[in-house]
C-alpha cells in the first residue's frame, strides 16, 4: 500500500502522469552539475592542483593550449593511485577524504566531495594515468563526456597525470560565454600563481600555447613566494603578521596601489575569494590610505577545521565560520597590530641610544608647526596632525565626559540635512560627547561637545552628514573640527598639538590617508647651501 502520494514522475523521460514536474534525464543533470562545479578552464586547472596538493606532491606542472578549452594537462609527483582506486576516482561522489558525514565537521583537504574529477569528464575527453609508488605499473583510464571509454596498464613515474581535451565540448553554450583564449589563459595564470602562494613549499611550472608561462621553483617562506609572483620590491616591503591564527604579510603605509590586485587569501591552506575578507583590510587601512588606494596583504588563517564549513559553495571558494561567528575584528586586529610594530620599528632608535626630544621651534605661515628631532627638522601640518589626534582620541580614548558649553552653541543645520535627520543618528552623536536639544525648526542648540573639537557647529554637521551617507563619522568629525589650515597658534597650543600628536599610534598619516609631516635632515640642508 502507498503510503504517500506520488509527487514526482517515476517513469522514464516524458512521462505523462498528468503532472508538470519531470526527472531530468541523467545526462541532462549531469551537465548541470558540472556546470556548477566547472565554469571555465581555470576553475578545472584549480580543481586538478588541489587534487595535486592532497595527494602530496611537491611539483605540480600545469600545460593549456586554447586558454584551457583544447587543452589541460597537470602532472604531478604525489601518491598517485592504485588501479583499482583509479578506475573509481571518476565516479561521482568518488573520494578518499571522507568516510561518513561526520567528517564534513572537520575537513582538512582542499577537495571532499569527489566531484571534481567526475564533473570535468562529464564536459570533456578525460584520462587519468597514474602509479602509486612500489607499483610496478601504473594504470590509463579515459571517459568521454561522462561515458567511460577504456581502461589499460600503462607506463607512469609515480604520480598522476590528468589529461583534459576539448572541455565543454558537449555544453556550447557554455562556450560561447568564454572570453578568448588569451583571456582564458590569463584567468589560468592567475590560479596557478594563487594556489602557488598558498604552498610556497611545493614547485609550480606553467606552459602556455607551447611556450613557459611561470616557473615557481619551491620556496623558502611565504615572502620568498611573493618575490617570485609579484617581485622582490614588493616583497622586501611588507610586514609580518605575528598573530596565532592570522599569519602572512601586509604591506606598509609607504606603499599602496590602485587595486585589489595583491589581495590574496587562504582558510587552513585553501585559496577563497579574497572579496569576503576585503571590507576587513579596507577597515585596518580606512585611516591610513587615501580613498581609492589598496594595500597589498598576503593572509594565512589558521583555524580550528571543526570551526570552519567549507562546503558552502559549489567552487569551494568562500567559507564559512559555525555559529555565524567573523573573522572580521581578527584581521582587523592582526593588521594594525603589524602595522603598529612596523612603524616603531622603523622610527625607533639604534639599540643603547634615546630617541632625541622633540622641540618646538615655531610656525610656518600659519600652516605648519616647525620643530626639531636631533638633526631633523620637521615641518608639520597643523591641521592633519589635529586630525590624527581627534580621530585616535575617539576611536581609542575612553569614553569621556563631553565637556559643557557656556553659552550653549546654536547651530543651523543645512537643508539636505534637516532636525529629523540629524535625530535619527541621536546616540551615534551622543557616544562621540555630543548632547543637543531642539531650537527651531532649521536649528539646535548644542550643549556640549567632544573635548578637543574647535569647531563645534562643523564638527556636529560634518559628523552627521557622514552618518546620512554611511562614511565614518569619527574621520569627519576630526577632520571638521580640527584646527584649521592657516590659522595662527600660540606656542602653548602649538606644544600642546605636538606632544599630542607625537604620541598618536600613526603620526605619518592624517585619518584620510594624507601625510602629514616632511622630515628634512642636516645632511640635505647643508648639501643645499653647498656646505658638503
Amino acid at each position: 500500500m502507498r503510503l504517500f502520494p506520488r509527487l514526482v514522475s517515476e517513469g522514464p523521460a516524458g512521462y505523462d502522469g498528468g503532472g508538470r514536474v519531470r526527472i531530468l534525464p541523467p545526462d541532462v543533470a549531469r551537465r548541470i552539475a558540472a556546470g556548477e562545479v566547472i565554469e571555465r578552464p581555470a576553475s578545472a586547472v584549480k580543481e586538478l592542483v588541489e587534487n595535486a596538493l592532497d595527494a602530496g606532491a611537491t611539483r605540480v606542472e600545469v600545460e593549456v593550449e586554447g586558454g584551457g578549452t583544447s587543452l589541460i594537462r597537470v602532472r604531478d609527483d604525489g601518491a598517485g593511485m592504485l588501479p583499482g582506486d583509479a578506475e573509481r576516482a571518476l565516479g561521482r561522489h568518488a573520494t578518499s577524504k571522507l568516510r561518513c558525514v561526520d567528517d564534513l565537521a572537520r575537513v582538512s583537504t582542499l577537495g571532499f566531495r569527489g566531484e571534481a574529477l567526475h564533473a570535468i569528464g562529464a564536459v570533456s575527453s578525460l584520462s587519468l594515468t597514474t602509479r602509486a609508488a612500489g607499483e610496478a605499473l601504473g594504470r590509463r583510464v579515459r571517459v568521454l563526456a561522462g561515458e567511460p571509454a577504456g581502461s589499460e596498464p600503462a607506463a607512469h613515474p609515480p604520480g598522476t597525470t590528468v589529461e583534459v581535451r576539448d572541455l565543454f565540448l558537449n555544453l556550447p553554450v557554455r562556450r560561447g560565454f568564454l572570453g578568448t583564449a588569451r583571456a582564458e589563459g590569463n584567468a589560468v595564470a592567475r590560479a596557478v600563481e594563487a594556489l602557488a602562494l598558498s604552498r610556497p613549499e611545493v614547485g609550480f611550472f606553467l606552459r602556455a600555447e607551447g611556450r613557459p608561462a611561470l616557473s615557481l621553483p619551491p620556496a623558502a617562506g611565504l615572502r620568498e613566494r611573493v618575490a617570485q609572483v609579484h617581485g622582490l620590491a614588493l616583497a622586501e616591503t611588507l610586514l609580518p603578521l605575528s598573530d596565532p591564527a592570522v599569519r602572512g604579510l601586509v604591506s606598509p603605509l609607504s606603499a599602496s596601489f590602485p587595486t585589489r590586485r595583491y589581495l590574496h587569501v587562504t582558510v587552513n591552506g585553501r585559496v577563497v575569494d579574497p572579496d569576503s575578507f576585503a571590507p576587513a583590510v579596507a577597515k585596518a587601512y580606512a585611516d591610513l590610505l587615501p580613498k581609492g588606494r589598496h594595500p597589498a596583504a598576503f593572509l594565512r588563517l589558521e583555524l580550528d577545521p571543526e570551526e570552519v564549513d567549507v562546503n558552502v559553495h559549489p567552487a569551494k571558494r568562500a567559507v564559512r565560520l559555525r555559529g555565524g561567528r567573523s573573522v572580521y575584528p581578527l584581521v582587523v586586529g592582526a593588521v594594525r597590530s603589524a602595522l603598529e610594530l612596523g612603524r616603531r620599528g622603523r622610527g625607533a632608535a639604534a639599540p643603547g641610544r634615546e630617541e632625541p626630544a622633540l622641540a618646538l621651534i615655531g610656525q610656518f605661515a600659519g600652516r605648519c608647526i616647525v620643530a626639531q628631532r636631533g638633526e631633523e627638522l620637521l615641518l608639520i601640518d597643523q591641521h592633519g596632525a589635529h586630525e590624527r589626534v581627534l580621530y585616535e582620541r575617539l576611536l581609542y580614548g575612553p569614553p569621556e565626559r563631553p565637556v559643557a558649553l557656556d553659552p550653549p552653541r546654536v547651530v543651523r543645520l543645512p537643508g539636505e540635512l534637516g532636525r529629523e535627520v540629524l535625530w535619527s543618528f541621536e546616540e551615534e552623536l551622543a557616544s562621540a560627547g555630543f548632547r543637543v536639544e531642539p531650537f527651531g525648526e532649521d536649528a539646535v542648540r548644542v550643549l556640549a561637545a567632544p573635548r578637543g573639537v574647535g569647531d563645534v557647529a562643523a564638527g556636529l554637521v560634518g559628523a552627521a552628514q557622514a552618518l546620512a551617507g554611511g562614511e565614518d563619522y569619527l574621520k569627519a568629525l576630526a577632520c571638521r573640527g580640527a584646527d584649521r589650515f592657516g590659522e595662527e597658534l600660540d606656542r602653548a597650543r602649538m606644544a600642546r598639538l605636538l606632544e599630542d600628536w607625537a604620541s598618536t599610534r600613526f603620526p605619518e598619516v592624517c585619518p584620510h590617508g594624507r601625510p602629514i609631516v616632511r622630515r628634512i635632515s642636516l645632511g640635505e640642508l647643508l648639501r643645499g647651501f653647498g656646505r658638503v
